[in-house]
């Protein structure tokens, strides 16, 4: 009886504490790293310190806290992660003030493409086995560069203007 009655606890313990996660698996905790901004033209022309937190809140958000610089010149976004449908791996960074940018969980990847001002965005966020997280962004021009019509289908590209590329550690 007394065995049977800790393996209850042991498990509502357990089933309670995966279901209260809105944060998928692993992605939990601090990253931190350096980043650098790229161009075609250019090449890379910027390096800047960045950090991930990752904190549970409830069974729907999670903070999502990102900041950007060091010292003087450091940024923090303080975004909340949202849990829209997770059986569709669809999440949600609400960045607070607004603005609301839908992304997709497809395997270890958060996946998003919006637009904003003149440009898209493409971000992917990439946790590894070994505890590296890789950010990568890469704007492209909002008007294509090229269109062609090829039978039903319209083929568009764009140019890139600017990639962000990072890799942060868990700390």
């Amino acid at each position: 009886m007394k065995k049977a009655l800790i393996f209850i606890v042991l498990a509502s313990t357990v089933l309670s504490t995966v279901s209260h996660a809105s944060a998928p698996q692993g992605w939990q905790g601090y990253y931190k790293g350096e980043c650098e901004l790229i161009t075609p033209k250019r090449g890379s022309f910027n390096r800047f310190a960045m950090a991930l937190e990752v904190t549970d809140v409830n069974d729907q958000k999670a903070d999502w806290v990102i900041t950007y610089g060091e010292g003087k010149m450091q940024q923090v976004r303080n975004y909340t992660l949202q849990s829209i449908d997770k059986s569709l791996g669809h999440y949600a960074i609400d960045e607070n003030n607004g603005i609301v940018i839908d992304q997709y969980l497809v395997g270890n990847e958060f996946m998003s493409l919006f637009e904003i001002g003149s440009s898209k965005i493409q971000a992917t966020y990439t946790l590894d086995t070994n505890g590296t997280l890789d950010v990568s962004m890469e704007t492209f021009t909002f008007d294509p560069i090229r269109e062609k019509k090829v039978g039903p289908y319209t083929v568009a590209n764009y140019a890139l203007k600017v990639k962000q590329k990072c890799r942060l550690f868990k700390w």
